[in-house]
């Protein structure tokens, strides 16, 4: 089996509202994080030219949904209904995967809260 993995950073802002257990929790503001997340691609196979994926194609990919998350509100990102870590994993997992067919999970982490999250159906 093999294993690529390709991660990339992102700046941005949501607010968790209801989500929130009460109104004065952090987490019902508005506020931001830089986030971490990691492309988990595996197979058995490689390609003719010995690869998994070509790194070229993973990059195009995670820069397709950087550029829809990167310095934006997650709150108003269309299909992100409640931007947690775990809907924001799901989110970028459903948008790459259709150019990234190897595509195995996705991580998406708060750094300086030490907080990762994977998501891998």
């Amino acid at each position: 089996m093999f294993e690529q993995r390709y991660s990339f950073h992102f700046e941005a802002a949501h607010e968790l509202g209801g989500n929130a257990p009460d109104k004065d929790h952090p987490y019902a503001r508005v506020h931001g994080h830089s986030f971490e997340t990691t492309l988990f691609l595996s197979g058995e196979t490689l390609n003719e030219r010995g690869w998994l994926t070509d790194f070229a194609d993973v990059r195009r990919a995670a820069d397709s949904v950087r550029a829809t998350l990167d310095h934006r509100f997650l709150n108003d990102v269309e299909g992100l209904d409640i931007p947690t870590l775990e809907m924001l994993a799901r989110f970028i997992f459903n948008r790459v995967k259709t150019d990234l067919p190897a595509l195995s999970a996705v991580e998406v982490g708060r750094p300086s809260l030490g907080e990762v999250v994977r998501y891998q159906p």
